[in-house]
């Protein structure tokens, strides 16, 4: 699918979702639905921030770009690059501090606009817009797989550069590195060394050495996709509690991969989880970590829990993070009715032989270095 014709495609999409809402149109100034929406632009400028540099008025006819002095031109041909003509632009100097609101009231007076962003005469966005979101096109999902693999062979090179005494600081810098090489973003970026991993399920990287068992997390963006996973590293003879906790741990992890299928309801998933934590020894210790969801313009869209009613549809992207202890097993799963793909996986890292219900599954073992 064109560039230009997922726009339109989604343009259908907003305007039957405008329809059924009463709504004349949608504003979107945040970073997941401009990127969406554009098919891979990209308008944050602040890591920080939720809320990017430009935005998206989209009414059943019409769409405007709206954005400042300083960021139109760069917008247009980087960021909608081959895209820019199917968008009216708005622009406004970034010295008025009134500019955008006084565009944006111009082009909506007597009009109903739902927002992603409070708003005075606006309507807050309603919560099942991102459900527009899940069914990945197939340029999204042709993206997602090129993301998904490039982010597990940057982090498994970060893992295999692992040495002793290095602190979570230097392997988080090591992985940010071989990331950034590639031309992705990492938004969630975990390390634990050692003790640090049985403490904390998200351990945001310290001082404190790695000198035997460290652990890689990372949420990584490209094209406002995002994909995520975990890998593990020892170095010297690997204790068999770890070993034991790893078979364990990707277990349970393939018991959520096997479940889920496009019709499923996220609940049923779950509780067959649990059921596989308390199968290997481990009950209840999914309820010291969240188990991960589904996965794709967030680091979650949403999380899975026991009383969940959300279906899984077809295309639909997950990232399933069971954990024991301080054991991890995480990938990011393109789901579709021809089954599951492991996105980030590149066939280099050591795997761990799974069945469940009859099926063979591959979960990532433990890299001894």
């Amino acid at each position: 699918m064109e560039r230009s014709s997922e726009i339109e495609y989604k343009q259908e999409l907003v305007k039957h979702y405008l329809e059924s809402h009463q709504l004349d149109g949608l504003y979107f100034t945040s970073v997941p639905n401009f990127a969406w929406f554009s098919a891979g632009g990209d308008s944050h400028v602040e890591n920080h921030s939720k809320y990017g540099v430009a935005s998206f008025l989209i009414t059943k006819s019409k769409r405007f770009l709206l954005t400042n002095n300083i960021e139109m031109r760069r917008i247009q041909s980087e960021q909608l690059e081959g895209v820019s003509n199917l968008f009216e632009t708005v622009e406004y100097d970034w010295y008025d501090p009134n500019g955008e609101n006084k565009a944006v009231t111009r082009l909506t007076k007597g009009l109903r606009i739902g927002s992603d962003v409070t708003k005075d005469g606006f309507y807050a966005l309603p919560s099942d817009f991102v459900q527009l979101r899940y069914p990945l096109t197939p340029s999204e999902v042709d993206r997602c797989r090129w993301l998904g693999w490039y982010t597990a062979e940057a982090v498994e090179t970060a893992a295999r550069g692992l040495q002793p005494g290095m602190t979570e600081f230097d392997i988080e810098a090591l992985i940010a590195s071989e990331i950034t090489q590639r031309g992705i973003q990492p938004v969630v970026l975990l390390v634990a060394g050692d003790e640090r991993n049985e403490k904390y399920r998200h351990p945001l990287p310290s001082t404190n050495l790695f000198t035997k068992f460290g652990k890689l997390v990372c949420c990584a963006r490209k094209w406002g996709l995002i994909t995520a996973l975990t890998r593990c590293v020892y170095a010297g003879d690997i204790p068999e509690i770890l070993v034991e906790r790893q078979k364990a741990v990707a277990f349970v992890d393939a018991t959520f991969v096997h479940h889920t299928k496009p019709g499923q309801v996220v609940g049923k998933i779950f509780k067959a989880a649990m059921a596989a934590y308390e199968q290997v020894g481990y009950p209840g210790e999914w309820q010291n970590h969240h188990q991960g969801g589904a996965i794709g313009y967030e680091a979650r869209e949403y999380i899975g829990y026991a009383g969940s009613k959300e279906v899984v549809i077809s295309p639909q992207t997950f990232a399933w993070n069971p954990s024991i202890f301080g054991n991890k097993s995480e990938d990011t799963i393109l789901v579709s009715d021809d089954g599951f793909q492991v996105m980030t996986q590149t066939d280099h890292w050591p795997q761990i032989q799974v069945e469940v219900d009859g099926m063979c599954y591959q979960r990532p073992d433990i890299l001894v270095i």
